[in-house]
């Protein structure tokens, strides 16, 4: 890009980059956040969901920790699962709770959302129950948390391929 100025005048410019990366190209990246996921069997079993069989329930545990001397309010993490798996919302039935450290919780097809505040130096935990439904192999994108109005808090991690088989 070339830009010239054949007048006295000042000019103001302004460039905007963005796209997409192709998956499993994504950049981690690490601002005064930690996190962590692990996911679990119904035993509370740590396992590998790179290779689930189809009906599998298991749980998602996502903890953010607060890597700064000062609390953070008006956190965003966003977990997008794979179109192979179903989020088990149980909040609204009797085997669920509406109890979680967040202060708002959107829950969508594909997604989870938690919006929270976060002291110094203290971390949460996050919860969702999945299942393996569908057959087949899927991406699974990374974890991200952020400070919504503070760009000095940003946290990503990298996806991975996963398979739903038989």
């Amino acid at each position: 890009m070339k830009i010239i100025n054949a007048i006295a005048n000042t000019v103001y410019i302004r460039l905007v980059n963005s796209g997409k990366l192709p998956l499993g190209q994504e950049i981690t990246e690490k601002r005064n956040l930690g996190i962590s996921i692990v996911y679990k069997n119904a035993k509370g079993d740590k396992i590998d969901v790179s290779k689930l069989t189809q009906g599998t329930d298991f749980k998602a545990s996502i903890t953010v920790s607060n890597l700064k001397h000062e609390s953070i309010n008006d956190i965003a993490l966003t977990e997008i699962f794979p179109s192979g798996w179903e989020i088990i919302n149980t909040r609204f039935t009797d085997f669920g709770s509406a109890t979680t450290t967040a202060n708002f919780t959107d829950i969508r097809d594909d997604r989870v959302n938690f919006y929270f505040d976060l002291e110094k130096k203290k971390s949460k935990t996050f919860e969702v129950d999945l299942n393996a439904s569908y057959l087949g192999k899927y991406y699974l994108y990374g974890v991200q948390a952020e400070a919504m109005y503070d760009n000095d808090y940003f946290v990503r991690t990298k996806g991975q391929w996963i398979e739903v088989v038989k």
